[in-house]
């Protein structure tokens, strides 16, 4: 039984762990701490789940009987509570990006391997139903030698349209990094790497503030050239307006020399129709699937499927799309 504990609740992904970690028969949701936006309902959640409540992170980490955490404050304070946590020997689970830069990643890293403690960055998509059958015949050669890839990785509701959380921060590139696309293209330059088993030569991308006028950019589109020939262009970003019945819009089409594969949604969902149009999405397997990965890797002392390396690589990408979209020439890579 591994005992868990969950640091702020800035991000809203925390609302959906919580829940993953204090039904896993592996795990004890064990505490929760309030740092960041959010105190309140981080103290509410350490109610309803029966956990432990920290004003302050530091306070949890020092508690003997956890033995790892997943962070979800404020991107900007990732390098700083990862590496705390690293010291103290927690075993990690960091939620993307794993940082602002790529030398915070790098002492990230640094810190988890010198502490001898797990380090894993949540990306969805390679967990879902749906992309890990593609990942299958991909790799059984079911549909041929991969040519193209067309990904919307992730169209989302602005975070400001939660109800109920201050997501404020996402607005203020010192502390998020970027706007929509560096919130939710992490997710589609994982799927990307891991369906082609390759890594991008080059980017070129088009990202800004198109839609609602926020101080970030709202929206994004990248197109990668992979090494090994394959050519991708992934959309990413918070495409979708307030009234969307989709909270989550992911697709995926991709095309192989003897077959193609159109995925039209990466989660079994309904649509429930009456004074406005709702979609449930009865199983999340992505984050059952995130949270078994990770305490796996502890129990049996392995590494996890996204490591650290695999997510500063990741931000490399991102932060060289950003790169493009401001000078308007591609990047290599």
């Amino acid at each position: 039984m591994i005992n868990v504990g969950i640091i702020s609740y800035a991000h809203p992904h925390a609302l959906r762990y919580g829940t993953t970690f204090a039904s896993n028969p592996k795990a004890k949701l064990y505490a929760i701490s309030g740092d960041g936006a959010n105190a309140d309902v981080a103290r509410a959640e350490a109610q309803k789940l029966n956990a432990k409540f920290y004003k302050s992170y530091e306070d949890l980490l020092k508690d003997k009987k956890i033995d790892a955490v997943y962070i979800a404050i404020e991107t900007y304070r990732h390098k700083e509570v990862a590496i705390r946590a690293a010291e103290e020997g927690k075993h990690i689970l960091l939620e993307k990006p794993i940082a602002l830069t790529l030398e915070d990643a790098d002492e990230i890293i640094k810190a988890a391997k010198k502490a001898g403690v797990k380090l894993m960055v949540p990306f969805n998509p390679r967990f879902t139903i749906p992309l890990k059958k593609a990942k299958a015949m991909i790799e059984a050669g079911e549909i041929g030698e991969l040519e193209y890839i067309y990904s919307i990785s992730e169209y989302v509701k602005p975070p400001i349209f939660l109800e109920g959380l201050d997501t404020s921060w996402f607005l203020d590139v010192k502390k998020a990094g970027g706007g929509g696309f560096m919130d939710t293209a992490p997710h589609g330059v994982d799927s990307l790497l891991w369906l082609t088993n390759s890594e991008p030569k080059s980017v070129y991308a088009d990202i800004g503030s198109k839609i609602y006028g926020f101080p970030v950019d709202d929206i994004g589109t990248a197109v990668l050239e992979f090494k090994n020939g394959v050519v991708a262009v992934l959309n990413a970003g918070w495409g979708n307006p307030k009234g969307y019945a989709y909270g989550l819009e992911i697709k995926y089409y991709i095309l192989g020399k003897e077959g193609f594969l159109d995925i039209r949604t990466a989660y079994p969902d309904f649509t429930v129709y009456q004074d406005k149009a709702e979609k449930i999405y009865w199983e999340r397997a992505d984050v059952n699937g995130i949270v078994d990965s990770f305490l796996e890797s502890i129990i049996e002392d392995k590494e996890p499927p996204i490591t650290g390396e695999i997510a500063k690589k990741n931000l490399e990408i991102i932060l060289a799309a950003y790169e493009s979209s401001r000078t308007g020439k591609t990047i290599k890579l």
